[in-house]
């Protein structure tokens, strides 16, 4: 590639930097998922952190760069994208009480244009909404947060032109079922990895939990799921407060 059209290429691709709208907007061609998360969780190696989570800007601060879901809806409705456009605030409230208008389409498909970090092997053709929760099953998501999220996603499945439907919309624990490795640095079938009081493997994503899909289908998104989606979140639960779980060390592969 030539070094112009390489630094016009990097410039386009850059966080916060758009195209200039050309036509309708539509949902970039290489989205084939929308994947909802959740900010809390299990915390296998950090009990202090279990089932907690930070506000959107201590959250995005922890994020690299190209880290990230492409939203986080926090527990009043409000969206804050991965990467703000220069100028704009750093969040922005939803009029949920009707369809997105045109700037609003204008500026989801901007937000989830570029490809960020959130889903293991599986960022290059997803965008990733992050929700204010504790990932704990009985923990209630706020109304208006649901209703921020059933809008988002009705607006991503309108800008979608028919490419998606429900049935693309996952949650994080679906596409990611890793066992919980206790290292960052060893996750990989022969490293060491957490596991209940009966030795099973604990899963390292299991959120979001399954009343929030359920929340979604009474604002009339119908999510397809499992008979029992919340297992393994309900197994990270019996873990005692301020301990860590047992860890169990395989014996490494053999190499060829």
């Amino acid at each position: 590639m030539r070094p112009a059209i390489w630094l016009a290429a990097a410039v386009l691709l850059a966080p916060g930097h758009t195209r200039a709208a050309a036509g309708p907007p539509r949902l970039a061609a290489r989205v084939q998922r929308i994947v909802v998360h959740v900010l809390g969780g299990p915390a296998y190696d950090r009990p202090e952190r279990r089932f907690r989570f930070f506000d959107p800007p201590q959250t995005q601060s922890r994020w690299k760069i190209r880290f990230g879901a492409h939203w986080i809806l926090w527990t009043d409705g409000s969206l804050w994208p991965r990467h703000s456009e220069p100028g704009d605030p750093r969040s922005w409230m939803p009029d949920t009480t009707r369809p997105a208008d045109e700037a609003d389409r204008r500026r989801i498909a901007a937000e989830g244009a570029p490809v960020y970090a959130h889903l293991h092997n599986g960022n290059s053709d997803s965008v990733g909404i992050e929700l204010a929760h504790s990932g704990r099953a009985g923990d209630p998501f706020p109304a208006a947060q649901v209703r921020s999220l059933a809008w988002l996603l009705r607006s991503l499945l309108d800008l979608s032109g028919g490419r998606l439907t429900a049935a693309n919309i996952y949650g994080h624990k679906d596409l990611d079922r890793r066992p919980a490795y206790l290292r960052a640095s060893c996750e990989r079938p022969g490293c060491p990895y957490f596991v209940d009081g009966r030795g099973r493997a604990l899963r390292r994503r299991v959120d979001p939990p399954e009343s929030l899909f359920a929340a979604l289908a009474r604002e009339g998104i119908a999510v397809p799921r499992p008979s029992d989606g919340d297992a393994d979140l309900r197994r990270a639960e019996t873990i005692a407060a301020g301990e860590r779980p047992p860890v169990a060390d395989p014996v490494p592969l053999s190499k060829p």
